[in-house]
C-alpha cells in the first residue's frame, strides 16, 4: 500500500482516462482513500478509491508567510493546528462595494480550513492536469 497524507496531489484512472484529485481523508483504517476535486462550476466532487490505484503527483508544503488563496480571497499561511489537517490563514485587509452603502473596508481576519481546500485552490496548474 502507499503512503498517502492528507493534502497529495494524485490522479486516479477513471475508466480510459487519469483524473487529479487532493486527498481528503482515509476510510475503514486506510483501506480506502477519499479524494476530491473541484470542478468548473465552483462545486466540489469526490470519490473513494483503492490507495493502490492512486498515483502520486505532488505533495505541496505551505511555510508560515506563504502568500496564498482562500476562495479567491489573499492571504498568509499561518500553521497546522496542532494534531490535525486544519490550517490557519491569515486574510489580507481588503474592500467590499455594497449596494446603499458605498465602499467598507474589513480588516485582517484568521480563517480556518481543512488542508485538503488550502491545497485545490492554491495548486490549481497540478489540479488541472
Amino acid at each position: 500500500m502507499t503512503d498517502h497524507q492528507i493534502g497529495d496531489v494524485v490522479t486516479v484512472a477513471i475508466g480510459p482516462m487519469w483524473t487529479t484529485y487532493a486527498v481528503s481523508g482515509f476510510i475503514e483504517d486506510r483501506q480506502r482513500v477519499k479524494l476530491v476535486r473541484k470542478n468548473s462550476s465552483g462545486t466540489y466532487s469526490s470519490i473513494n478509491s483503492d490507495p493502490n490505484r492512486v498515483r502520486q503527483v505532488a505533495r505541496p508544503v505551505f511555510k508560515a508567510g506563504d502568500k496564498v488563496l482562500v476562495d479567491g480571497l489573499r492571504g498568509e499561511f499561518i500553521c497546522f493546528e496542532k494534531g490535525s489537517d486544519v490550517v490557519r490563514v491569515m486574510l489580507a485587509p481588503r474592500r467590499r462595494q455594497f449596494t446603499g452603502v458605498g465602499f467598507i473596508d474589513i480588516g485582517p481576519a484568521i480563517v480556518r480550513l481543512n488542508y485538503w481546500m488550502l491545497v485545490i485552490e492554491n495548486s490549481k496548474r497540478l489540479m488541472e492536469k
